[in-house]
């Protein structure tokens, strides 16, 4: 089951990058509970959301540096990686590349993501858009 969970959360990542939201179908529950400040519940609005992010970054990379699993609940680190095309958080597209660090917990139900936890270094992400001072 760790390993099958483990797979899942990889899973997840790929239709990230990729920008494959249908495979949300199949990978996250549909009521998925993510616990990011102000965000609703739902895989339509993680849909919602992923897909807001992937026109800001479309090359968007999520690459997984230490990944930690047991019974229900996978916990990874990873970094934000992508360039900035599109408006994000009301900046507009900067061309600048980002790199940033991130912390996930997931909670894994019927072998589907349930619930998501996060914790992420989004000041050094907004430092890098802005302009060279």
């Amino acid at each position: 089951m760790v390993e099958a969970n483990k797979t899942l959360v990889k899973k997840f990542f790929a239709a990230v990058e990729s920008g494959d939201f249908d495979a949300f179908d199949t990978l996250v529950t549909e009521d998925y509970d993510d616990h990011l400040a102000g965000q609703s519940p739902g895989r339509e609005t993680l849909k919602s959301y992923f897909r807001r992010l992937r026109f800001a970054f479309p090359d968007i990379r999520l690459p997984i540096s230490q990944m930690v699993a047991e019974d229900d609940r996978v916990a990874v680190l990873n970094s934000v990686q992508g360039t900035h095309r599109g408006e994000f958080l009301g900046i507009a597209a900067t061309g600048r590349r980002v790199d940033a660090s991130a912390f996930q917990l997931y909670r894994i139900e019927d072998g589907q993501l349930a619930e998501h936890w996060e914790v992420a270094d989004f000041a050094t992400l907004m430092r890098q858009l802005q302009p060279d001072t």
